[in-house]
């Protein structure tokens, strides 16, 4: 019988202890972003569900109950019995109809998963021993419920041998790069518009041997992999993509990769919830001017707000580019297009197939950059004629009713989503609706920025629909609508003909895929 209950009790924890782990792998095994999570998105249904707690509580009160009114086992042992069972059923249900979420399985995934595992059995094991005792019979039954408690605790203890094995990558990472001497090495670094500039500057530069990070990935460990398992002596120029979450992580990225060209897109409030304050998240992006040599080259977009400041951390001398009238290269005569954008620079007109106005700053910052590693400018107009805008980073798609689709759901910053409105604003769509699931990671700005938002939206779309419930009262606020809100699973809605529809901020790939039919 022991084996039994064992075997029940695991099945039931198992779903509970798959979840977590695969929000936790969601979140790059980091707490930081983990606890920014649970804070925006709550607690208690992000770790416990409904279903489970409800089915734990009902089964622990007729426990109880049967008990008070001096029923003995096998009677009030029964209740708790149902309470397993159904858990573990429950478990063999989603798994059967594909809902079950799982991680991806790497090898930390499997260690850190797998040892939970073994711990919940363990002490499933021990409580069945003393199956006499009310506290054990109640502590078994909310096993399940600890599912992410064993997580945690798989995660820490493996922590040291995780850091371990993270250093010695960084440090075979940094010695393959030491062997390539004649390398040019460009980090591309800032709050939005990384993805855009990296792809403009490879495209323009894609007649030399190029080595390129991969789309998302701008960790220490994706840097490092990519170095490791790509980066050769036959390589002209690497081009890495450098985020970051607090301080010194930019710089441990450039010890990686030892750039010799630095370029800042723009400094916003994306990830202000982890960083804590604006001059951190100011502070850890300048990490890369400060990492460049003396005969290096920095690149800074100066219609950031924080542009001076950045320009004092770098040792070589810092370019700019802008539209106000005051940078090294500067756009003239901007227009937005319906296949793309247009503007003058240096006497030289440019038309590359982007949207938003605000894409400017990043063609430039490619532009200057390859003029630095020998191609004129009138050469990468030329050139970024042909270009093809990154996927799901503001990218306009056509739909078959006749719609027209914003999708910038790469894109997750403040800045972003202001330039949408803008966009929106201009676009001459009957009518215009927005759907998103707004911002994460803002931490204490978050309510001050959904409202503004909203106040953006206001005369701009005729409807605002989001998928999560998370920050609608604060847009609402500003928009001075009422908001349409549908759970991500269950959204459908009919699109009609000259219909523009900006989606904004992270979803799911099949919210966008439908709205395309």
């Amino acid at each position: 019988m022991q084996y039994v209950f064992c075997l029940i009790v695991l099945l039931a924890a198992l779903s509970p202890l798959l979840t977590f782990s695969r929000l936790f792998q969601v979140k790059e095994w980091r707490w930081d972003r983990l606890r920014e999570h649970l804070r925006r998105e709550g607690r208690f249904r992000q770790l416990f569900g409904i279903v489970r707690p409800s089915v734990v509580a009902v089964g622990i009160l007729a426990f109880v109950i049967l008990r008070v009114f001096g029923a003995r086992a096998p009677w009030d042992v029964s209740a708790l019995w149902i309470a397993w069972t159904l858990l573990a059923w429950f478990t063999l249900f989603r798994f059967v109809v594909g809902r079950q979420a799982r991680p991806v399985w790497t090898a930390k995934a499997i260690l850190i998963s797998a040892t939970s595992l073994v711990m919940i059995s363990i002490v499933g094991w021990v409580l069945c021993m003393f199956e006499e005792h009310i506290a054990a019979l109640v502590l078994t039954t909310v096993l399940p419920l600890s599912a992410f408690l064993f997580v945690l605790f798989s995660w820490s203890v493996f922590l040291p041998l995780d850091r371990t094995l993270k250093s010695l990558i960084i440090k075979r990472a940094q010695a393959i790069r030491s062997r390539c001497k004649n390398i040019a090495v460009i980090g591309i670094t800032g709050s939005v518009g990384k993805t855009t500039t990296k792809e403009l500057l490879a495209h323009i530069l894609s007649d030399r041997k190029l080595l390129v990070t991969p789309a998302h990935v701008n960790t220490d460990m994706g840097v490092a992999n990519t170095v490791i398992q790509k980066l050769s002596s036959e390589h002209q120029i690497f081009i890495v993509e450098m985020g970051a979450y607090r301080r010194n992580e930019i710089e441990l990225l450039c010890s990686i990769v030892r750039p010799h060209i630095g370029i800042i897109t723009f400094v916003g409030k994306q990830h202000l919830g982890l960083f804590g304050s604006q001059e951190d998240l100011v502070q850890a992006k300048g990490e890369l001017f400060a990492s460049l040599p003396a005969d290096g080259h920095a690149f800074l977009n100066a219609d950031t707000e924080f542009s001076e400041s950045l320009m004092k951390r770098a040792a070589c001398p810092v370019k700019t580019v802008g539209t106000g009238g005051h940078a090294t290269y500067e756009a003239f005569e901007i227009e937005e297009q319906p296949m793309g954008i247009a503007f003058t620079m240096r006497g030289t007109e440019f038309f590359v197939p982007l949207h938003g106005t605000h894409q400017v700053s990043n063609i430039l910052l490619a532009a200057a950059c390859a003029e630095v590693l020998g191609v004129p400018i009138a050469e990468s107009a030329k050139r970024l004629k042909s270009f093809k805008a990154p996927e799901q980073t503001f990218e306009r798609k056509d739909g078959q009713s006749g719609q027209t689709i914003l999708d910038d759901t790469h894109n997750a910053s403040p800045e972003s989503f202001r330039a949408a409105i803008e966009w929106a604003r201009t676009h001459g769509a009957k009518k215009k609706l927005l759907i998103t699931s707004g911002l994460l990671e803002l931490g204490k700005a978050e309510r001050g920025i959904h409202e503004e938002l909203g106040l953006l939206s206001r005369n701009v779309f005729d409807e605002v629909i989001f998928l999560s419930k998370k920050c609608v009262r604060y847009f609402e606020q500003g928009f001075g609508r009422q908001i349409r809100v549908f759970p991500k699973k269950k959204f459908a809605m009919k699109v009609e003909k000259d219909m523009l529809i900006v989606c904004e901020g992270r979803m799911a790939e099949s919210v966008v895929d439908k709205l395309m039919l």
